[in-house]
């Protein structure tokens, strides 16, 4: 498939593009120019596309079309970004400006001319499109193109996004969870407003593969801020909490690692069934990681 402008806005190149971007979406993650690039020509069949940029004309037709089906649709073609600065290009201004009513983004390199304004406003988007869950970004995909993007699809595109070929030892799967760890998991991800008053409308998942293969028990996504939770149920010995606190370290670097925004807060807490010793109380306070001690008698 040639280059031109008409097959970069197709609707296989566009469909194409949300998938991608949705499951950067729901990984608190992004893509950039060079990445879309590639992959069109890898999986749609495009022929060599001989700049990066040219699929900001792809991403301006996804969003466009989203729009017209919904106007209140998050900016999603906000996390398609240049590789340098980790921003989309000047063609985003115009949604930005429209969306945040900040009109001198409509201006020609407003990006250069206003870096502030467009960081600020472009946080913002980007912690938008974080937020939402992936039911809406299903019905939006319906109505733009008259057909499902089903769960699954959107499974398969995130385990995706993070297979790599090396044989590193690294495995997606969960062995040996004992019953009451899974209890425990599942309760979080299910009542995050139990946990802090604040999470009552996170977007809460569980078992959330970060792009260093780490799986996370749960993760709760809001416009300003995402939370990691390592849970440790009454199962847990001295041991076990100790390594929970460093598991929330790593899943806090990894995940601040992978969120495209300067202003976004990503923090994580340690959820126990059990009074945590003061040796893990004093652990926990050194590095910033919030505690929750949930209930044993949760019916």
């Amino acid at each position: 498939m040639k280059q031109t402008n008409e097959n970069l806005s197709s609707d296989a190149a566009t469909k194409a593009l949300m998938r991608w971007l949705v499951a950067a979406a729901l990984d608190n993650s992004f893509l950039t120019y060079g990445e879309a690039k590639l992959r069109l020509e890898q999986e749609v069949g495009f022929d060599r596309i001989a700049r990066a940029g040219r699929t900001g004309l792809t991403a301006g037709t996804m969003i466009d079309k989203l729009l017209r089906a919904d106007p209140s649709a998050p900016l999603l073609n906000a996390l398609l970004v240049e590789q340098d600065t980790e921003l989309p290009s000047d063609g985003a201004g115009w949604y930005l400006a429209n969306r945040f009513d900040e009109p001198l983004l409509r201006r020609d390199n407003a990006k250069n001319l206003y870096r502030k304004l467009w960081r600020r406003t472009f946080d913002r988007a980007a912690g938008e499109v974080y937020s939402t869950p992936r039911e809406r970004w299903q019905s939006l995909f319906q109505a733009a193109y008259g057909e499902p993007l089903n769960a699954e699809a959107i499974r398969q595109q995130r385990k995706q996004r993070k297979a790599g070929t090396e044989e590193d030892g690294i495995r997606y799967g969960r062995n040996g969870e004992g019953p009451n760890h899974e209890a425990l998991r599942l309760w979080v991800c299910e009542n995050p407003s139990s946990i802090r008053r604040k999470f009552r409308s996170a977007v809460a998942e569980t078992e959330v593969v970060l792009d260093s293969a780490d799986r996370v028990d749960a993760v709760f996504r809001l416009p300003e801020e995402v939370v990691a939770i390592e849970v440790k149920s009454r199962d847990s010995n001295l041991i076990d909490l100790r390594r929970g606190v460093f598991q929330c370290i790593k899943y806090r670097a990894v995940l601040d690692a992978m969120d495209i925004r300067q202003a976004g807060v990503v923090s994580a807490m340690l959820v126990t069934e059990t009074e945590i010793p003061g040796e893990i109380r004093a652990l926990l306070k050194a590095h910033g990681i919030a505690h929750y001690q949930a209930p044993m008698d949760r019916k």
